[in-house]
């Protein structure tokens, strides 16, 4: 069917928080299903039948492209997706493979899948990041004791080796979880939808402890629902017993080495150049490492702004 003018087609607030959900995809060329945009409809709340609706309407007017029982702004490369798609199932393979030692380090309470793994837009030369939650006043000899034992096994990112090695560049304590202080100011697409498709592998708990340290994003995504990112996490079996063993044995240890290891992180931290550039919202305290030397959000929150100036 022949499209139609976008600043023709009648616009509800559903259509307006559909269109901004798949403008914010659309930066990554990447289509969504259904599910998925009723998931994170951004700032209208609707039911799953009325977002279909929705989808299918804007489809036949020619205003969103719809094929395989995905939704774009604009038509995609099938075969890029496809290849897409299959990066993150081999990214998915090999945390599986390590899931027997990334649940058993000691003094972590929760670990989720982030960015390009857990959002989609994952490729061929995409690495796995993570977000750590750990126990408070052991946010450094986890990290240590992650980097000693991934370096071990070979699969830690560094300079030279990215792809599909791992990242741990979000650290937090169980007692400081609320993260609202890093949105930028207005609006902040980066950030609610980055939350919104994190994808818990360890510790329901604190995955919902940490969910609700940060109400705010049912503000920006009021049909969001933590039950639905559950689905990886159903099926993998972590490894209680050598956690235990590990916690036990290096309780000692981790209490004294602590405030020596946060210094040492720190000062090591704030002397890489990147963390000092412009760009950089790097933060590392007691209770947070962040490491982010180029924050693309503002960039990204312009391009997402762009993309939906012809349907104002």
């Amino acid at each position: 069917m022949q499209s139609i003018s976008a600043k023709s087609v009648v616009k509800s607030k559903l259509t307006e928080g559909l269109l901004a959900t798949l403008a914010f995809f659309g930066i990554y060329r990447l289509p969504i299903t259904a599910r998925r945009a009723w998931e994170l409809l951004y700032r209208v709340q609707a039911t799953q039948e009325q977002v279909d609706l929705e989808l299918s309407r804007l489809a036949q007017l020619g205003v969103i492209a719809a094929r395989d029982g995905l939704f774009a702004l604009q038509d995609w490369d099938s075969a890029a997706f496809r290849d897409g798609q299959l990066e993150i199932g081999k990214r998915w393979t090999r945390i599986r493979r390590y899931y027997w030692l990334l649940s058993a380090i000691p003094f972590v309470e929760h670990v989720s899948v982030i960015n390009s793994v857990a959002m989609g837009n994952a490729d061929s030369e995409s690495d796995i990041d993570f977000l750590v939650v750990a126990r408070p006043n052991r946010l450094y000899f986890a990290r240590s004791v992650i980097i000693a034992l991934f370096k071990m096994m070979g699969t830690y990112k560094n300079r030279t080796h990215v792809n599909m090695r791992f990242c741990f560049g979000f650290y937090v304590t169980s007692d400081a979880m609320a993260i609202r202080n890093l949105l930028l100011p207005g609006e902040d697409p980066y950030l609610v939808f980055w939350l919104g498709t994190i994808v818990p592998v360890y510790s329901l708990k604190y995955y919902e402890s940490f969910m609700k340290a940060n109400r705010w994003i049912y503000s920006w995504l009021p049909n969001f629902n933590t039950n639905n990112r559950l689905d990886e996490y159903r099926k993998l079996k972590p490894s209680r017993v050598l956690k235990k063993f590990l916690e036990v044995t290096s309780a000692v240890p981790a209490a004294v080495l602590e405030p020596v290891l946060r210094r040492i992180h720190i000062r090591h931290t704030f002397k890489l150049p990147e963390n000092s550039w412009k760009s950089s919202s790097t933060v590392a305290n007691r209770t947070m490492l962040k490491l982010h030397a180029i924050d693309p959000r503002k960039d990204l929150r312009d391009r997402w702004r762009s993309a939906l100036q012809k349907y104002k």
